[in-house]
């Protein structure tokens, strides 16, 4: 199951999702997250200076509250959702 949840992460963040995510930390909490590919969320100074090669079983993604990049392991990843903005709001 974490393999399908890690691949839907995965193609929504290739193609400019942001979603909300919940994966285990590796202390064993969980921890819901605001994450993001799309360099129109990211502020300029985070873009990535170069690609780096990353192994396969992580997820690198930007973690909008947070401010800054974050990976996790796939099989750490437990649910997502497309995340609104305006709908977050509505809610707040």
């Amino acid at each position: 199951m974490h393999k399908t949840v890690a691949n839907i992460i995965r193609a929504s963040l290739s193609a400019g999702e942001t979603l909300l995510v919940t994966f285990r930390k590796k202390d064993g909490t969980e921890t819901h997250r605001e994450i993001t590919r799309n360099l129109v969320s990211i502020p300029s100074d985070k873009h990535p200076k170069f690609v780096r090669a990353d192994s396969p079983a992580y997820i690198t993604a930007f973690d909008i509250q947070k401010g800054g990049w974050i990976r996790f392991h796939q099989d750490a990843a437990l649910s997502c959702t497309l995340y609104s903005r305006k709908v977050a709001e509505m809610f707040a």
